[in-house]
Formats: structure tokens, C-alpha cells, sequence
């Protein structure tokens, strides 16, 4: 297919040209509001067109992915359903700022970029999951992000932007990963805090509880010291951990660790997914039906932190 791309930062630099150029799509056009650094990254990775103009990104392509800040996804996206094309939209759909439930995607195929559902390793997980129940679930995330002045990157420090801070970034690949293992939560408690001068935070704690009794405790943090990424399920005398999480290895003692490596670029799959999608009319992997849950799941965290850490009452 050939693709429009919306956006020019590090995920379209590193990630997704480079797999759309491996897979043997064709990555065609590239749109962006400052069209000099969208005619130099165009240059540098092989895409014939670029510019500014929204023309740009809608003629002539088969497929439209968007990566542009979260603010501009909802309308981007709107823009190229209505131009009758299949649209994958990087994480997250909206986050906190809940316009994801504006998008209609009746009839066409639009999706959102979590591909840890693709990972090996969680695959497993599912199959595991068929025939045990765990009754708890730590989830710990950190790493260093404090973005200078002239970052960049700056721009996710801005939650009118971003959709939020570290929740609605790393974290939104996490609630996904447990929404997608577990179904929908009943009821939430979250704690927001250690805000960017913009608002955005860097700690969010939260614990989810559902109909079965399951919890699972989040804590997500854009802090100093040793990174941290670990995915933990407990209950009936079985502990099951991935850490790192996109290491690909499950531990489960007292037998061996299970050694199930992701791809190096986790976008190759996701767009081939996509692409298989968008040819055969069945769904992505993440359809932005349940996309929204997760911004769901962000918004119902800002409001528990806003009445002091009260619990919130979700699906179910």
C-alpha cells in the first residue's frame, strides 16, 4: 500500500518508516505543520512528497498513519475517514483530554498503535490465562524524562497536548496490556502528582479492581534511577513476571524462564497487521473501539486524583 505519514518525530524516524521501508510498503508522503523539517526528514528516509498542506497526506495514498501530538489525533484522524481511508493512529487514542468517543469509525478500519498485543511473550500470557485466574497484578514502570527547554520532546510535558503525563504515555501501553488480558475494570483509585511547570505528571499510582476480583496496582514514574518496566500476575500459588517487559522472557519458578523475543522494530508487525487489515476488512489488533477504553481509564484516574484519591466506579 502506500501510506501518508502525519507527523515527524522520533516514533516516524526510528520506528515506523524504517518498518513500512522493511515490509515493502510505500511510505509516499509526509505531512507536518513546519514543512522544512518535513521536506528534510522525507529527504533522509526515501518519501517522495511532503509539505504542509493537508492535501499532502490525503492524495494519492491507500493508508494514513498519524503521530503527530495527541491533541491532533481525533481531528486528523476524522479528516481521513471522511476521505475514505483507513487510518492507524499512534498510543494514545486522546488520553485525558476524552475527545476518542467523537471518532466514528463505522465501517472502516481505524486502529491504534499498542503492539505490545502482538509480543510473543503476551501472547503466552493469554494462552496461560486460559486456565488460570491470578488474583493480583503489580505493574511498575520508570525511567528518566525531563526534557530541556528546546527538547523536542518538550511538548509531552503539556497534558493540552499530550493527553497527559507519564499515564497517558508509558502508561497507556500498560492499561491496554491489562485491559486486553482482563477485560474491563469495575472500579478505580489513582493518585497524580510531581507535575511539569505545564501539568503534565511524572508518578501516577493507580489500582484497579474487577467483577472477579482481580487487582492491579500501577505505578508509572518519569523519574531518576535505575529503569524499571515489570509486568507481574499472582494467585493460586503461580507467579508469572516479565521483566523487562519487551525483554520476552516470562519467569515462572521454580521452572525455567521462557525466552519468547519481540522483533526489533515492534512497529514492523503492528503495520503489517494493519496493512492485512485494511486489505481484508477484518479488525487490527487494537481497533479504536477498544483504544477508548483506555482513555477511559485515564480520564477516571484524573478524576479519582481530583477528589483526593476516591475510588471511581467504571464498567460493570
Amino acid at each position: 500500500m502506500k501510506w501518508g505519514i502525519a507527523g515527524y518525530g522520533d516514533i516516524v524516524t526510528r520506528r515506523v518508516l524504517p518498518a513500512l521501508h522493511a515490509l515493502g510498503e510505500e511510505p509516499v508522503a509526509l505531512w507536518g505543520r513546519d514543512p522544512h523539517r518535513a521536506a528534510r526528514t522525507a529527504e533522509r528516509h526515501a518519501v517522495a512528497r511532503s509539505g504542509a498542506a493537508f492535501d499532502v497526506l490525503l492524495s494519492g495514498v491507500d493508508a494514513v498513519y498519524i503521530a503527530t501530538p495527541v491533541v491532533h489525533h481525533v481531528p486528523l484522524a476524522r479528516a481521513v475517514l471522511a476521505a475514505g481511508l483507513p487510518v492507524l493512529i499512534e498510543k494514545p487514542l486522546a488520553g485525558g483530554l476524552g475527545t476518542g468517543g467523537t471518532l466514528d469509525t463505522a465501517g472502516r478500519r481505524a486502529g491504534v498503535a499498542y503492539y505490545r498485543r502482538l509480543a510473543p511473550a503476551v501472547r503466552r500470557l493469554r494462552e496461560e490465562l486460559d486456565a488460570w485466574t491470578p488474583d493480583r497484578v503489580e505493574v511498575h514502570f520508570r525511567c528518566a524524562f525531563a526534557p530541556g527547554p528546546d527538547d523536542p520532546m518538550r511538548w509531552r510535558t503539556d497534558p493540552g497536548l499530550s493527553g497527559g503525563g507519564v499515564l497517558a504515555d508509558a502508561g497507556s501501553h500498560r492499561i491496554d496490556l491489562l485491559l486486553h488480558l482482563f477485560g474491563r475494570p469495575c472500579e478505580l483509585t489513582a493518585r497524580l502528582g510531581d507535575r511539569f511547570p505545564r501539568g503534565a505528571e511524572r508518578r501516577a499510582e493507580l489500582t484497579l479492581r474487577w467483577p472477579s476480583g482481580l487487582r492491579a496496582h500501577c505505578l508509572v514514574e518519569w523519574r531518576e534511577g535505575p529503569p524499571v518496566d515489570r509486568f507481574r500476575l499472582t494467585g493460586g500459588g503461580r507467579t508469572l513476571t516479565l521483566a523487562p517487559l519487551d525483554a520476552g522472557r516470562i519467569d515462572a519458578p521454580p521452572g525455567p524462564s521462557l525466552l519468547l523475543p519481540p522483533p526489533a522494530n515492534p512497529h514492523q508487525s503492528l503495520l503489517a497487521d494493519f496493512a492485512a487489515a485494511a486489505a481484508t476488512g477484518k479488525e487490527p489488533v487494537c481497533p479504536v473501539a477498544e483504544a477508548r477504553l483506555v482513555d477511559e481509564v485515564i480520564v477516571a484516574a484524573e478524576r479519582s486524583d481530583a477528589a483526593g484519591g476516591r475510588p471511581v466506579r467504571m464498567w460493570g
